[in-house]
């Protein structure tokens, strides 16, 4: 915290600024003397406080308080009385000042000063993060502030910042910087914001830039993690996203042909084209050929129409792989072996396949339960369960997989105030986002207001 210290006296200025410096705070404390020199550095400092005293020669701290009130709005004014100058202290406040100190300055005075400034700036600061949450839900990002370190450097819009970010398991926030708060986004991403120089790239000096700041960030780190920190820009541009379309239509032409060097061939050729996009193009890209996959080899028809519920899984799916080599590996495995597995669906007992599908889904409706690891339990592979849960309830798997999870979560929404996230975890969905979308589509409101809504309506 910045404070500048205004008196035509030194002596008074120095005994100021000696109890000041004792109260063992984070304090820059600054003589700047008196008149308009003072102004002149306060405007330069743009400080927290100004403890000025009243009766000065050539700019009082009358004419100070309403300088400094026109062009730092934010600083706090704290003006000097003497027992005999109450009508000045009295005007002063009319004027906009914080507050008036009798001289001589008592120390407990000065500590009880700033810790009234710390604390309203540790509370804009929270309600700042609160109004951003609010925003980044818009994304289906759920951001969870952890720790309040420097609001004062937070408030100053000459101070440079930058963000940082780390998995939630991983090895910390680097220590470089002033700390001025952290947070938590998702649950499984922890962040920084700190001070940091103008070289540095990325960085954000107002607080209305935190928002887009942060967006990019999570971009930018996400694709970092996801393709390898060596890894070259990556861009999408109009022939390489019809390249993909292309590709991915001979891949299901192959799949419905069960014709498997084909199908190797081609699936090598579209993993290598959209390994050049952006990360977001390459998972809406690889999602709607998984859907378009799941839909091919769960149905008779050569034509596929992609369910929005279906596209909507493959891109939680999609987002479960940190890195491209594990998503390739998975990917080549369920697509080869689905085109294998269409085999078994002749061979399985329908109903009764259906009947434990259905039941392991009610048992474990608050566990990470998915079609893959249904089948699994069943020792058979997901696009036979797919295909038969299909065949013989007319509903797909995954469908009915997320209408009892958003089941159970409306019920914990209506009942209880526990938070969106918590409710999210309860019902296994461990991505905020996924979990955000999916009961949007099931209700038409996001959970926070689909809560506000209903409980409004019970008054």
């Amino acid at each position: 915290m910045k404070i500048c210290v205004v008196d035509d006296e030194s002596a008074v200025r120095a005994g100021i600024i000696f109890k000041l410096n004792s109260l063992s705070k984070p304090l820059d404390v600054f003589d700047v003397e008196f008149g308009q020199a003072a102004l002149e550095k306060v405007r330069h400092i743009r400080p927290e406080i100004v403890i000025t005293d009243i009766l000065m020669p050539e700019l009082t701290g009358l004419e100070l308080l309403q300088q400094i009130k026109r062009e730092l709005p934010a600083t706090k004014v704290v003006l000097l009385s003497g027992y005999n100058e109450f009508e000045y202290a009295r005007k002063a406040l009319q004027l906009g000042a914080t507050n008036y100190l009798l001289k001589p300055v008592d120390r407990g005075e000065l500590l009880a000063l700033v810790t009234a400034v710390e604390l309203e700036g540790q509370e804009r600061l929270a309600a700042d993060v609160h109004t951003y949450a609010a925003q980044l839900s818009e994304h289906h990002i759920e951001l969870e502030l952890l720790s309040l370190e420097a609001a004062d450097l937070w408030n100053d819009e000459t101070a440079p910042k930058r963000i940082d970010l780390t998995d939630s398991d991983g090895d910390g926030i680097s220590a470089t910087g002033n700390l001025i708060f952290t947070f938590q986004c998702n649950r499984n991403i922890n962040g920084a914001v700190r001070e940091c120089s103008w070289t540095e790239p990325g960085c954000f000096t107002g607080k209305e830039q935190f928002v887009p700041a942060l967006l990019k960030k999570l971009e930018r780190w996400e694709a970092t993690r996801f393709f390898g920190a060596a890894a070259p820009p990556h861009t999408t541009g109009e022939p390489q996203l019809k390249q993909a379309a292309q590709l991915r239509q001979a891949i299901l032409h192959a799949v419905k042909e069960q014709d498997v060097p084909g199908l190797e061939l081609q699936l090598s050729s579209y993993l290598h084209c959209v390994g050049g996009f952006s990360l977001k193009s390459l998972r809406k890209e690889c999602s709607y050929l998984m859907a378009a996959l799941d839909e091919a080899l769960t149905t008779r028809y050569d034509i596929t129409m992609v369910e929005e519920n279906k596209l909507a899984y493959w891109t939680s799916w999609m987002e479960q792989h940190p890195h491209w080599s594990c998503l390739k590996e998975r990917l080549t495995k369920f697509v080869l072996g689905g085109v294998k597995a269409l085999a078994e669906v002749g061979q399985a007992e329908p109903m009764d396949l259906v009947d434990k599908a259905m039941q392991l889904v009610l048992r474990n409706i608050g566990g990470s339960i998915s079609l893959e690891s249904v089948a699994a339990s069943l020792s058979v592979h997901s696009v036979t369960l797919s295909r038969i849960f299909k065949q013989h309830t007319g509903e797909n798997f995954v469908r009915y997989v997320v209408r009892q999870k958003m089941k159970q979560a409306e019920r914990l929404v209506l009942e209880s105030d526990r938070k969106v996230g918590d409710i999210a975890d309860e019902v296994g969905y461990a991505d905020y986002r996924y979990f955000t979308l999916l009961f949007k589509q099931a209700y038409g409101l996001t959970p926070t207001d689909y809560r506000k809504k209903h409980r409004g309506a019970e008054r």
